[in-house]
């Protein structure tokens, strides 16, 4: 007897999913920073600690792996774009 369920695929997107969605959290995060009176800065420097926690210390695995899309640059411009626009 198969069961298709236990041959699972994993998805070939090279993390890319889940780098997107942890962008799109990071803004929420900002806005939320935001409208706390948080400055641009601690924003960044907390939402950058934040993500250095969750992926850090980097190992060889893929899973561990900080996404480029996630470096403290990259943190520091979705924090800034979102201060720009003024979130309500």
């Amino acid at each position: 007897m198969s069961f298709p369920w236990l041959d699972s695929a994993p998805p070939r997107d090279n993390g890319s999913a889940r780098a997107k969605v942890a962008a799109e959290e990071l803004a929420h995060r900002a806005a939320l920073f935001f409208r706390l009176g948080f400055t641009e800065e601690a924003a960044a420097e907390r939402l950058q600690a934040r993500i250095a926690w969750e992926f850090d210390p980097a190992t060889k695995s893929s899973q561990q792996k900080r996404p480029d899309g996630l470096s403290d640059a990259a943190i520091a411009k979705i924090v800034s774009d979102t201060y720009a626009r003024r979130p309500a």
